[in-house]
């Protein structure tokens, strides 16, 4: 009995090692449906998001929004704290002038009562690079692997939900590479190949042992050290340290020391991080002050995501609402709306990548059998009705492709500029859209085809 006490008490050490009585963060499981699997997967939820307030800042609740929103808007908010002004659409905004950009600017800030020295950002959405729905299963293995190098897992689920979500291969303008972004001399040293074939940062097994040694190893020592040397209380387990360790994850220590030294702060909380989004120093500028800002908006995301539907997360929502739909608990018009709204949920499912094109396609067939049979209803008619290949105007589809074509699914958006083009052969557009797509996905040949057809038509 005494043997079998130390083994659960063991059990319990190593695999919960930071899921200590103190630490609010704790593992939840949760049952995730996707398009063709179900899977049993682990993630962490952090309550002291909501009780220390870090939910009502601001600058969580903007990020929250660009995070949802997509990059055909812009979002105008107030520089200093991120409050939204107004949304306005991207071609709207990028077809005025510059003098004419300036005068809505300085018109918004009189209305608002913006003070003359706060400066308006025209942010747009992110939607399209924050694909989070594709990393649930990335998150829930570099949780275990972060566990087993002994690093804290807040820090997998969080870099993975910001850095290059759903994006293992991703590439930054700086040379960071992997799910992890990790710099080529940084993945090195920490035991990765990074030559010209073979580059192990794209492995999410590997960068995720190299990101936790990182962290380990110098990130949090480094922050440690900042905070001992003012003598400034700390808890490793509390939010506001995490998120330095983030900022010396991504900008360097040297950088987070900088700023430390120039507000010389005496304790640490959500008051030290209002100072530390105001504060630039050394290479610690605007994109560095925004990372720890986004880390809780996309946190906070991911948390309302996992904690949606109980112990089940649906990635398609499409499919969640449409197996609750039923001919007899819903009469004509209801039915009809629901659908409608079924088809938009798959859509959007479809463009963020959680489904594939056939099994869209074929969710598409399911409900247009079903208007099928409400168009019969209506008409008291046998008469079979005749739905084209998706109920959607041109334009419709032309928005769904574009959507594809700014996450870089170009065979995706062929495919669906291809669905107009055999409902609306004759339509330029349609030829001057294949063009455009073909030639961003790299085949030439076949944009060249199409550019010639869309001239013959243009000059008819």
């Amino acid at each position: 009995m005494r043997y079998l006490l130390l083994v659960f008490v063991a059990f319990i050490f190593n695999g919960h090692a930071y899921c200590r009585a103190d630490d609010p963060v704790h593992v939840v499981e949760k049952t995730v449906v996707t398009w063709n699997d179900t899977l049993k997967l682990q993630f962490l939820h952090d309550p002291s998001m909501y009780s220390g307030g870090w939910d009502t800042l601001a600058q969580s609740r903007f990020w929250r929004e660009v995070i949802n929103m997509t990059s055909d808007s812009f979002l105008i908010n107030v520089a200093y704290c991120r409050k939204p002004i107004t949304k306005v659409n991207r071609l709207v905004w990028m077809n005025q002038t510059e003098p004419e950009k300036i005068c809505y600017k300085d018109s918004l800030s009189v209305v608002h009562c913006v003070d003359s020295s706060g400066m308006l950002y025209v942010t747009s959405g992110k939607r399209e690079f924050y694909e989070v729905r594709k990393t649930l299963s990335s998150i829930s293995e570099s949780i275990k692997i972060f566990e087993e190098q002994d690093c804290d897992p807040w820090y997998a689920q969080t870099i993975l939900l910001i850095e290059s979500p759903g994006k293992n291969k991703a590439k930054s303008s700086v040379g960071a590479g992997g799910p992890f972004q990790l710099m080529a001399g940084v993945a090195r040293k920490y035991g990765l190949r990074v030559t010209k074939t073979v580059d192990d940062r794209s492995d999410l097994q590997k960068s995720a042992k190299a990101a936790a040694r990182l962290i380990r190893s110098s990130c949090v020592p480094s922050i440690i050290n900042m905070l001992e040397e003012r003598n400034i209380s700390y808890r490793q387990e509390d939010l506001w340290f995490r998120l330095l360790v983030l900022h010396a994850y991504h900008a360097g220590a040297g950088n987070v020391r900088c700023v430390i030294n120039s507000l010389n702060p005496t304790e640490g909380g959500v008051g030290l991080f209002q100072q530390i989004w105001q504060t630039t120093c050394a290479s610690f500028k605007n994109e560095s002050q925004n990372y720890s800002q986004i880390a809780l908006g996309a946190l906070l995301n991911f948390d309302a995501l996992i904690q949606r539907d109980g112990d089940t997360v649906f990635l398609v929502q499409g499919d969640k609402h449409l197996r609750s739909f039923s001919r007899k608990n819903f009469n004509t018009l209801e039915s009809y709306d629901y659908l409608s709204m079924c088809l938009k949920e798959y859509e959007s499912d479809f463009i963020d990548g959680v489904i594939p094109y056939d099994y869209f396609m074929a969710r598409v067939g399911k409900i247009r059998k079903e208007f099928a049979h409400l168009a019969t209803v209506v008409s008291k008619s046998d008469k079979e009705v005749v739905l084209k290949k998706y109920p959607a105007e041109e334009s419709h589809i032309n928005e769904i492709a574009s959507a594809l074509t700014r996450r870089q699914r170009y065979e995706d958006a062929i495919l669906m500029l291809k669905i107009n083009l055999d409902m609306h052969p004759d339509s330029p557009a349609v030829y001057d859209s294949l063009a455009r797509a073909y030639r961003l996905s790299g085949d030439k040949k076949m944009a060249e085809v199409y550019s010639n057809k869309y001239s013959n038509r243009v000059n008819r």
